[in-house]
C-alpha cells in the first residue's frame, strides 16, 4: 500500500514537473516557376577591369584627367584628394561616362593626387567597380 501511494506521488510529481511546448507548425510555400527557374541558377559575377593607364595633367586652378579606356565599362569614377591616404575630409569624387575629366575649382600651387576605377551595372543596375589605378600626385602651378 505505502508502496502504491509513493509511486502515485512520484508519478504526479513527474506530471506536474513537465512542460510540454505547443506544437507549432512551420508553413510551408509552394514556390512559384519564376523563383525555381531563377534560383536554380547562380548569379553571374559581373567583373571590370581596372584602367591600366590613368594620366594626369594639372593646369592653374585645375587637374585634367585622361583614361584609357576599359572593354566594357559603362563610366569611370574620379578621385582627388589632398591626402594621399584619401582621407574621408580631404577626398571628393566625380562620376563620369568619358575618358577625359577636368577637375576645376582647386587650389594654386597644392598637391592633389588622383585615382580612377571603372564600373558597369549588374543585372539589377547596381555599379560594380574596379580596383583602384595607382595613385597619380600633381600639383597646380
Amino acid at each position: 500500500m505505502k508502496m502504491k501511494k509513493l509511486a502515485a506521488l512520484v508519478l504526479a510529481a513527474a506530471v506536474l514537473t513537465t512542460t510540454v511546448a505547443p506544437s507549432v507548425a512551420t508553413p510551408v510555400y509552394a514556390a512559384t516557376a519564376e523563383q525555381t527557374a531563377t534560383d536554380a541558377t547562380p548569379e553571374q559575377e559581373v567583373a571590370v577591369k581596372k584602367p591600366s593607364k590613368a594620366t594626369v595633367t594639372a593646369k592653374d586652378d585645375s587637374v585634367k584627367v585622361t583614361i584609357k579606356k576599359v572593354a566594357g565599362a559603362e563610366g569611370y569614377q574620379i578621385q582627388y584628394s589632398t591626402s594621399k591616404k584619401f582621407t574621408k575630409k580631404t577626398t571628393k569624387s566625380k562620376t563620369t561616362k568619358k575618358t577625359s575629366y577636368t577637375v576645376k575649382n582647386l587650389k594654386n600651387k597644392k598637391t592633389y593626387y588622383v585615382r580612377v576605377r571603372a564600373y558597369k551595372l549588374d543585372a539589377n543596375g547596381k555599379k560594380v567597380y574596379s580596383k583602384w589605378t595607382t595613385v597619380k600626385k600633381t600639383t597646380t602651378k
